[in-house]
């Protein structure tokens, strides 16, 4: 339940225009993740309102009567006024997931003391906000089962109430709503100060993430609802104070149209959904069903290119065996005339690796030598014989190696030495990797052949 004050329009001109003049408020979209954790330093410049405590009597500028709204025989000169005045700023925006709002509150004293009971929740008799939400945007005089009620104190403790169909119909309370709603929502509460003590505080927020489903709205771009903001201050302890029912002389609540009503929705400000999803969100929201069939099938094509550009890769890199060579490619040895471009290319490389065949040769050198790029290189010998510069080096050197040894010009570690192998075990491992037999092997194989000879 909460109480209609006279609104003086004081502090804040705008506040006044925009409510008098019934502007639309314009709720912006965002994509933008927020941690729900009371910390609002991950918030943009979203929809903003700012609005402060500049109420100082009780008056009735309303249609309902505030007997009904307090017990009878209230001594209504029993409320105390503020100890110091608030000031509030309101932050929104929404998503196609859920409605977030922040609240900033400058408080100078912070009291929290009332648990309450199941079956008389007192959040609102501590230091707080009040969010209403008409999801229909109605404008009914009184709650109805469209409309919403989160209160969180600053301990985060929180309760929902909803418009009350049965206690409409009734027409005996002022504001008819129930409690216990079982609403899902998020909230976060973060201050700086203590409470429930004399000393001066400085200020808390509250972060709020309300799912449209437990709301039971679709959120759409230019959908219209109306709002109420309230914040709840209390400024003395339970025992300065007289508590009676559900209701407390040091409650003082103002909310953003100016007055200290306690969820009329006659008063609430109508506000908009402006924005609209990108493109990728709007085609994410409308194939989403079909996402995991999509990611599975992408992954399983990822998959499979990656594999073939490992097979790829290690077919390049690795040393081919001596039946995978086409030996016309080693122009110099085997004494070819007619000539590409490419075998031209080919012939330098062997003369330059036969001439430091006792050096260790290197693809860049190799490919400064020829007066080429190593990325051009990389080509030729990749489209002639399928391997890159390095192996085409060890290739040229291995059927150096293989003539040397075939001729009985020197031992396995002769050869090796002879052929820039700097480790005759990492030779014949080479060796045998192309030959497909080792080094000793392979002179044995041969022997029958120098016999012929």
């Amino acid at each position: 339940m909460r109480i209609i004050f006279v609104y003086l329009f004081l502090f804040f001109p705008l506040s006044r225009f925009l409510y008098a003049n019934g502007k639309i408020l314009q709720i912006p979209y965002s994509s933008q993740k927020i941690e729900i954790d009371g910390n609002l330093s991950d918030w943009n410049k979203f929809f903003e309102f700012t609005f402060s405590d500049t109420l100082n009597s009780f008056h009735d500028e309303t249609d309902y009567n505030l007997n009904e709204l307090f017990p009878k025989n209230f001594d209504f000169s029993k409320l105390l006024l503020p100890r110091s005045r608030n000031k509030v700023r309101f932050r929104a925006f929404w998503n196609k997931e859920n409605f977030y709002c922040a609240f900033t509150v400058w408080d100078k004293h912070l009291f929290a003391e009332n648990h309450g009971r199941i079956d008389k929740p007192l959040v609102h008799l501590n230091d707080g906000i009040e969010l209403y939400i008409d999801t229909k945007g109605e404008g009914t005089p009184k709650m109805d089962i469209n409309d919403y009620q989160f209160l969180i104190d600053i301990r985060n403790n929180s309760e929902v109430f909803k418009g009350d169909l049965k206690e409409i119909l009734a027409d005996t309370v002022a504001v008819p709503k129930d409690y216990a709603q079982n609403i899902l929502f998020h909230s976060a509460v973060n201050m700086i100060g203590t409470y429930n003590d004399q000393k001066e505080d400085s200020v808390y927020t509250i972060e709020i993430e309300i799912p449209f489903a437990a709301i039971g709205v679709t959120p759409q771009t230019n959908m219209k609802m109306r709002l109420d903001v309230c914040v709840n201050d209390i400024d003395y302890p339970v025992t300065k104070s007289y508590q009676i029912e559900e209701v407390s002389t040091a409650m003082w609540p103002f909310s953003w149209s100016g007055y200290s009503d306690f969820g009329f929705p006659k008063f609430w400000k109508e506000v908009q959904f402006s924005g609209s999803p990108t493109w990728i969100e709007a085609v994410s929201e409308k194939y989403k069903s079909e996402w995991f069939w999509i990611y599975s099938i992408t992954a399983a094509i990822s998959l499979l290119v990656i594999l073939f550009l490992i097979y790829k890769t290690y077919k390049l890199r690795r040393i081919p065996t001596h039946s995978e060579v086409n030996e016309n490619y080693f122009p110099d040895i085997n004494g070819q005339n007619e000539l590409s471009y490419n075998g031209k290319i080919l012939k330098k490389a062997s003369e330059y690796i036969i001439d430091k065949k006792s050096e260790t040769i290197h693809s860049e050198e190799l490919a400064k030598n020829l007066g080429l790029s190593l990325r051009t290189l990389q080509r030729i010998t990749r489209e002639e014989l399928n391997v890159t510069p390095t192996n085409y080096i060890r290739l040229i050197k291995l059927k150096l190696a293989a003539d040397f040894l075939k001729n009985k010009s020197g031992n396995v570690t002769d050869a090796a030495y002879e052929f820039g192998f700097s480790d005759p075990s990492y030779f014949s491992k080479t060796f045998k990797k192309h030959f497909e037999v080792s080094p000793s092997d392979y002179v044995k194989k041969m022997k029958p052949n120098n016999k012929r000879n």
